[in-house]
């Protein structure tokens, strides 16, 4: 009998869908359901995954003709779900083997009906650069303010719970899954394994400059917990979310948007030491760029390094061996299937 499905919604990833699916379906101790749900793609990932699914009965395949975006796609994938418990995971991250044992016995020692794990960060060649932590507990006047859950990727809930609080809203195009998150958290305390089980890509390729709709997901979270917040007596910290809009589009190369998001931190919200960065957004962006991707990865503690590193060097070594297969073989075609 399934125990979780784990949903992964993907859009044109045929290069690296792969690589997360695998993580997934090599989890231990759970029996679990794989529902991929193919949102519009146009370059294969189609002919893959209906392969992988004849092959591998644990997959199933959704195929949407036209795109429905994170929020339709992710619901489509709970419509299918035969499990008591769902999970997300985006296309291009990956799991260590023991997350999903270790959140649902987090979620039975506290009684929670969702959990989230810690996360590392790391680059396109899966390189730790980052991390972060989490807690858990009652987490409702915290997210209010922010969103403290550094990815979907790590989060399981139970199916009848994401279903009654209504799924993900299909009209927010930004900051879905932290609307979400709000409304498990009104109804459930959080597990949270802070162990670094779950490795988020901080690719280039998934980086947009386009922030609108991320701020005004924002406004809308605001705007529709205002009454909540004021009665927990905490406020939407609009100025953390611009910094992380400004990064956002630093890393993208637009180095304009972004010394314009740092001067307004500085002129509107007091916070005068990110005139520097403005400056350096402006005039060195790549410099101010890796001088900030340097000081996360030396903040990451070394228990941490070694803990992803048990599970995610066998992952980093099979990608190059994938690769090298493929220049001696001096074909373009992707071989990770």
């Amino acid at each position: 009998m399934v125990e979780v499905t784990v949903i992964v919604p993907t859009h044109n990833r045929r290069r690296i869908l792969p690589q997360a699916v695998h993580s997934i379906l090599r989890q231990q101790g759970v029996a679990i359901e794989l529902v991929v749900v193919n949102d519009g793609s146009t370059d294969g990932t189609a002919g893959w995954l209906d392969c992988l699914a004849a092959r591998d009965p644990r997959v199933k395949v959704v195929h949407h003709a036209e795109p429905r975006f994170i929020s339709g796609a992710r619901n489509a994938g709970i419509a299918h779900a035969a499990g008591r418990w769902v999970a997300f995971c985006d296309d291009d991250d990956l799991w260590a083997p023991d997350k999903l044992a270790l959140q649902l016995a987090a979620m039975r020692d506290n009684a929670a009906r969702w959990a989230c794990t810690g996360v590392a960060v790391v680059d396109e060649g899966l390189r730790i650069v980052g991390h972060h932590h989490v807690e858990g507990g009652d987490v409702l006047a915290g997210l209010l303010a922010s969103n403290s859950i550094p990815t979907g990727s790590t989060v399981i809930a139970e199916r009848d719970l994401v279903l009654d609080v209504g799924g993900f809203d299909p009209a927010l195009r930004g900051s879905e899954d932290w609307d979400l998150w709000i409304r498990l958290a009104l109804h459930s305390r959080l597990a949270a394994v802070d162990r670094p089980l779950i490795a988020y890509r901080l690719g280039r390729q998934s980086l947009s400059m386009n922030v609108e709709p991320m701020r005004a997901g924002r406004r809308t979270i605001a705007q529709r917990y205002a009454t909540l917040a004021a009665a927990y007596g905490v406020e939407s910290d609009e100025a953390g979310h611009e910094r992380y809009l400004a990064r956002q589009l630093l890393r993208a190369g637009a180095r304009g948007p972004a010394a314009s998001i740092f001067t307004a931190l500085a002129l509107r919200h007091g916070r005068w030491r990110e005139l520097p960065r403005a400056a350096a957004a402006l005039i060195v962006p790549r410099l101010a760029d890796r001088i900030g991707q340097g000081r996360a990865a030396a903040a990451v503690p070394a228990t941490w390094r070694q803990d992803v590193e048990l599970w995610l060097r066998p992952i980093r070594e099979e990608n190059q061996a994938i690769r090298h297969v493929a220049e001696v073989w001096g074909e373009g075609r992707e071989l990770e299937a």
